[in-house]
C-alpha cells in the first residue's frame, strides 16, 4: 500500500512539473506558415501579376485602336483600378484571406463588365474583348482556388464568393469594394482564427521583400497612367501636349531669326513665348496637384486597410493565446487539487493506522498478562477443590 501511495504522489509530482513547463512555454518560437499557407501565398501573388498584365494589354489594345476619348479614358481607369485592387488583396497578412479576396474580386469583375450590368458598355464595339478577359481571369481564380483549398473546405469558400459577388456587385471603374476579411470573420463567428501562425522571420522578410518587388512594378506604370488619365480630364492629349511643344519649338525658333534680323522685335516674340510656356506650366501643375491627391487618397486608404488587417490577427492571436493561457491554468489548479485531495486522503489513513499500530503495541502486553492471570487463578482453583 505504500508502495502504491508512493507511487500516487510521484504522478502528482510529475504533472505539477509538466504544467508548469507548459505554462512557461507559452511563448513558443515563432512556427513556420503551413504549406496550405505558403502555397497560397506564392500562388496567390503570382495570379495577381499575371491579373494586372492581362488588363493591361487588353486596355493597351483598346486605346490603340479605338479614338473615342470616352472609350479611352475608360481603359485608364480600369487599368487603375484593376491593378491597385488586386495589389490590395493579394498582400493582406493571412495567405487565405489573400486567395478569398482576389477570387472574389476576379468574380466581381466579369459580373460587372457583363452585358446588363453596370460596365456592360465601357468599352463600345471593345466590350466583348474586355469580358473575354475578365471571363477567363475568373476561370483562372476557380482553378487556383481548387488548387489550393482542400475539397472539404471548398465548398464553403465557393459559397461565400457566390453571394458575395451576387450581393455586392461593382458599381463602377472605381472597383470599391466591401472588406472581404471583416464579412468573412462576421460569418464565421467570433472564434475564427485567421492565420494560424505568421511565419519564421526568414519567411517574413521574403514576405516584405514580396510585396516591395509587386508595388515596385507597378507603381511607376499606375503613377503614368495618372498622370495621363489627370491630363484627358483637364482637357490635354498626348497630340495636344505634342502639339503645345512643337509650338513652343517654332516660336524659340522665330525669336532666334527675330532676334538675328531686328532686336527690337525680341521682346515681343519674347512676351508670347513666355505667355505660351506659362500657360502650358498651369495646365501641367493642376494635372499634378490631382494626381498627388490622388496617390495621397490611395495610400491614406492603403494604410487603414492593413491597419484594419493587422488589428484583426492581432485581436485573433491573443484571444487564442488567453484561451490556451486559461486551459493551462485550469489543468494546472485541477492537478493541484486533486494532488492535495490525495495527499490529504494519504495522510488520514497513515494517521489511523498508526494509532492502530499504537494500539497493538501497547495493548498487547496487558491483553498477555491478563490471559496469564486468568489462566494462574484457574489452575490454582483446581489445586483448592478437594478430590
Amino acid at each position: 500500500m505504500r508502495c502504491d501511495r508512493a507511487l500516487v504522489l510521484g504522478s502528482a509530482a510529475a504533472l505539477l512539473c509538466i504544467s508548469g513547463c507548459s505554462l512557461v512555454s507559452l511563448r513558443s518560437p515563432e512556427r513556420p506558415l503551413s504549406t496550405r499557407d505558403l502555397n497560397a501565398r506564392i500562388l496567390t501573388r503570382e495570379y495577381s501579376s499575371h491579373f494586372v498584365a492581362a488588363v493591361e494589354q487588353c486596355a493597351d489594345r483598346i486605346s490603340a485602336a479605338e479614338k473615342d476619348p470616352k472609350v479611352v479614358g475608360n481603359t485608364l481607369r480600369w487599368k487603375i483600378a484593376a491593378a491597385a485592387e488586386s495589389q490590395r488583396a493579394a498582400t493582406q497578412m493571412a495567405p487565405m484571406m489573400s486567395l478569398l479576396d482576389t477570387w472574389t474580386l476576379a468574380r466581381q469583375m466579369r459580373a460587372f463588365m457583363s452585358q446588363g450590368n453596370a460596365g456592360g458598355a465601357l468599352f463600345g464595339r471593345h466590350q466583348d474583348a474586355a469580358l473575354t478577359v475578365a471571363n477567363e481571369l475568373a476561370d483562372d481564380a476557380d482553378a487556383l482556388a481548387k488548387r489550393v483549398i482542400p475539397p472539404g473546405e471548398f465548398n464553403r469558400y465557393q459559397k461565400f464568393v457566390e453571394a458575395y459577388t451576387r450581393e455586392r456587385p461593382l458599381e463602377n471603374l472605381e472597383f470599391v469594394r466591401a472588406s472581404v476579411v471583416e464579412l468573412w470573420s462576421r460569418e464565421s463567428g467570433v472564434d475564427v482564427k485567421l492565420v494560424d501562425s505568421l511565419g519564421t522571420i526568414p519567411e517574413a522578410m521574403a514576405d516584405v521583400a514580396g510585396r516591395l518587388q509587386m508595388y515596385g512594378d507597378t507603381v511607376p506604370s499606375r503613377a503614368m497612367w495618372r498622370t495621363q488619365l489627370a491630363l484627358r480630364e483637364s482637357g490635354y492629349t498626348g497630340s495636344d501636349v505634342q502639339s503645345a511643344l512643337d509650338r513652343l519649338d517654332n516660336r524659340l525658333a522665330r525669336l532666334s531669326a527675330v532676334a538675328d534680323a531686328a532686336p527690337d522685335l525680341v521682346h515681343g516674340a519674347v512676351a508670347d513665348v513666355r505667355h505660351g510656356v506659362d500657360d502650358v506650366l498651369n495646365r501641367l501643375d493642376a494635372s499634378s496637384a490631382a494626381l498627388i491627391k490622388a496617390l495621397e487618397v490611395e495610400r491614406a486608404a492603403l494604410s487603414t486597410t492593413v491597419r484594419t488587417e493587422r488589428e484583426a490577427v492581432t485581436g485573433a492571436v491573443d484571444a487564442q493565446r488567453a484561451a490556451i493561457a486559461l486551459d493551462a491554468t485550469r489543468i494546472a489548479d485541477q492537478v493541484v487539487r486533486s494532488a492535495g485531495e490525495e495527499v490529504r486522503r494519504l495522510a488520514r489513513e497513515v494517521l489511523l493506522l498508526l494509532i492502530l499500530l499504537f494500539m497493538i503495541v501497547l495493548g498487547l502486553p496487558f491483553a498477555a498478562g491478563y490471559v496469564v492471570g486468568r489462566a494462574q487463578r484457574g489452575r490454582a482453583a483446581e489445586a483448592v477443590q478437594p478430590r
